[in-house]
């Protein structure tokens, strides 16, 4: 059972839409593309660039207007 706002609001929008898993999956490898670009970042950095998007992640999760995931600010890299 989750601890954390974002555990219990990520399972909240798996509940409710099938492809929530799928569309999150793809925000996160999106949202860690940019941050690794954005840092410059080399094979090395790979755990801090990791940890990162995780924690960017929980927050945008965790933000009260979140009804799916398209509703997260990082949705948004999925539209270029």
């Amino acid at each position: 059972k989750p601890t954390s706002l974002s555990g219990v609001r990520f399972l909240e929008l798996l509940s409710q839409d099938e492809m929530a898993f799928d569309n999150l999956y793809c925000v996160a490898f999106e949202l860690m593309d940019a941050q690794w670009l954005a840092k410059g970042a080399s094979y090395m950095e790979f755990n801090n660039v990791l940890k990162s998007t995780r924690t960017q992640l929980e927050r945008e999760l965790a933000l009260e207007d979140i009804s799916s995931v398209k509703d997260l600010p990082a949705y948004n890299l999925l539209q270029r």
